[in-house]
């Protein structure tokens, strides 16, 4: 067993846009966890809500309303480098998601790796 260093990436999205911006993030990196690629975890309808500001370009809702969405978590690991995790977000997540402000979760943790 080893331990490895790796940032926890987490991301919501509504559900007509969750194999997108998977097949965003695969674009960049294939999420290798040992013996397996393409790793990644899917926490089915939470809801999700926001209020748009005047400088907001809603995809769905209203500048000044309270909106309420059915919303996805799609949560995966990398390795921690900085220059991947950036590329991830901004050319794996970013182009792909519908909101003009996704809200990405990045932490620093340490994961287990029984064949590595």
């Amino acid at each position: 067993m080893k331990l490895v260093d790796i940032y926890r990436v987490k991301t919501f999205v509504i559900p007509e846009y969750v194999d997108s911006v998977m097949q965003g993030i695969l674009s960049i990196d294939d999420l290798k966890v040992g013996n397996y690629r393409n790793v990644m975890w899917q926490s089915k309808d939470g809801m999700e809500q926001f209020v748009p500001s005047d400088e907001a370009v809603p995809t769905e809702g209203a500048v000044g309303d309270k909106t309420t969405v059915t919303s996805f978590r799609i949560e995966f690991s990398i390795p921690r480098d900085e220059a991947l995790l950036r590329n991830v977000i901004e050319e794996g997540i970013y182009p792909n998601h519908p909101w003009d402000e996704p809200v990405v979760q990045v932490s620093e943790e340490k994961e287990a790796r029984k064949h590595e």
